[in-house]
């Protein structure tokens, strides 16, 4: 399912002749294009990665311990778990280890029979040649796949199909891993996986995270302030966590969160417990979590709490470009015509204004036909334009701009699926109101708060639906500020106070 180096400090290797996991894992890698590993959704656990997650499980409770890896690639994650049951507990633990690629396999029978050569009785390790998903089907799901103890995994992370009966309503493969896997768990079993973050407030996530959180409690989070290092050898770029959660419907006080910028500063995170009710708030319908990383995290929770407006009680919506160039390839123009009007790409949203045309290198058409669909086209009137992407460079994740009518002279805007664009339902949004807003959108503040309760790199309008907005005396007192010529954050700073 993937594939993961192993821990160097686990110490697997053992007799001469035998490579340890990490040798085998890299000459896997060095044999296996990209397209491949794409294809089985395969992504590197690093060394240290794989001992911090086994170090997070809790100490058995019994002599005899069953671990289950899903997707175990060569092994990693689960000889790993068993290392520290047996060094540090003393226990004794039955590893199965489920993997169906081919190559991934050869390798972890390698580091099987080098796991067995070292700690001989004190580890039994079964290997199930199969789709771990297929595990779940009436048929296939058979005693000695279930009642473990522990569960650790990597899980491969791809969109599965609504018409796959493997994947339930989840949708990203990973989800449906962490559901099957915690119905394999005794109660009180523990579940540690690293994964996406996206799961823990993604809209499409919401039947998902109901269900889980309803039987699996959520113990410890770590997370990675680096969207790159966790999986940096594959070029991977997206927020990975690490959670840890214990099939239990019981609550405890808090939760504990942990962070550091990778893997290479575990061993100097920092930890804090939050209280649980903060993290995933008992009323909330949607289960989202919400991952304070420290205590300026927590303050800003705080602020967002007082605030009891949002788009909606402003009469305002938000909704998604209308443009997907793929589709619209007919009616895009390089070059501008009279029969032309302007098209609006995520590149031209800036941070506080909108700049179009771009200068020259700039290779995508930046004209539609006006007599484009009439879905296509939206009235040139007052906008508050946002990038439902950040990129790599940005240092916030919320990059909003005003678009004030008339200031590019045309009829009618195109403006592409990329591009979120919060309007009035009736009437027209008021200049001062999409400078605000603006201001506030970009502010450190609210980018502080959307890392809080969204680890993903889109921004999404059923998120912004969502976002907390503060009184409209605070939204006029901005809006003053800016007309007297100051910056955006200066004004949300001398309103709403340093974060």
């Amino acid at each position: 399912m993937k594939l993961e180096m192993a821990a160097a400090s686990a110490g697997l290797a053992t007799t001469a002749g035998v490579p340890p996991t990490a040798v085998l894992t890299e000459k896997y890698r060095e044999q296996t294009d990209d397209e491949h590993k794409k294809s089985w959704g395969q992504f590197f656990t690093s060394p240290t990665i794989a001992t911090f997650m086994a170090s997070l499980l809790r100490a058995p409770k019994r002599r005899e311990v069953r671990v289950l890896d899903a997707g175990a690639g060569t092994g990693v994650l689960g000889l790993a778990a068993a290392v520290e049951l047996i060094v540090k507990h003393g226990a004794r633990v039955h590893l199965v280890a489920v993997e169906k690629e081919p190559g991934a396999l050869t390798a972890l029978r390698e580091a099987a029979e080098s796991a067995r050569a070292r700690f001989g009785a004190s580890l039994e390790i079964e290997i199930v040649d199969h789709d771990f998903l297929d595990l779940d089907r009436p048929q296939l799901g058979t005693a000695p796949l279930a009642s473990f103890d522990y569960a650790i995994a990597n899980p491969p992370y791809f969109k599965i199909s609504p018409a796959d009966d493997r994947g339930g309503d989840a949708p990203n493969v990973y989800a449906r891993f962490m559901e099957v896997a915690a119905r394999m768990l005794r109660d009180d079993g523990d579940l540690c996986f690293i994964i996406p973050r996206s799961f823990a407030a993604g809209y499409y996530f919401r039947p998902f995270r109901r269900r889980f959180h309803s039987v699996m409690r959520l113990d410890h989070v770590h997370l990675f302030e680096s969207r790159r290092d966790a999986f940096r050898d594959d070029g991977v770029l997206q927020e990975n966590i690490i959670v840890l959660y214990r099939r239990s419907r019981s609550a405890t006080a808090s939760v504990c969160i942990s962070c550091s910028a990778g893997d290479r500063d575990l061993d100097e995170r920092f930890a804090h417990d939050v209280e649980r009710a903060r993290v995933l708030r008992p009323t909330d319908p949607n289960s989202v979590l919400y991952l304070p990383a420290n205590g300026r995290d927590l303050r800003v929770m705080d602020i967002f709490g007082s605030f009891s407006e949002s788009l909606a009680t402003y009469g305002l919506e938000v909704s998604t470009g209308p443009v997907v160039p793929f589709r619209a390839e007919e009616v895009l123009r390089s070059e501008r015509s009279e029969t032309t009007v302007p098209m609006l790409w995520l590149q031209h949203v800036l941070r506080g204004r909108v700049e179009w045309p771009l200068a020259g290198g700039f290779r995508k058409p930046e004209h539609i036909e006006r007599t484009a669909p009439e879905k296509l086209l939206v009235r040139n009137q007052t906008y508050v334009l946002l990038r439902r992407f950040s990129a790599k460079e940005d240092a916030r994740r919320l990059v909003a701009a005003p678009y004030v009518r008339d200031s590019i002279h045309a009829p009618l805007l195109g403006l592409e699926n990329h591009v979120n664009f919060i309007h009035r339902k009736r009437g027209e949004l008021a200049v001062s109101a999409a400078r605000s807003l603006s201001a506030l959108l970009n502010s450190e503040l609210f980018d502080a708060y959307f890392r809080i309760s969204n680890g993903n790199t889109q921004v999404s309008a059923t998120e912004l639906r969502a976002l907390p907005l503060p009184s409209p005396q605070i939204m006029e007192s901005i809006a003053t500020l800016l007309a007297r010529g100051a910056t955006e954050d200066a004004a949300v700073v001398e309103v709403l106070g340093e974060v």
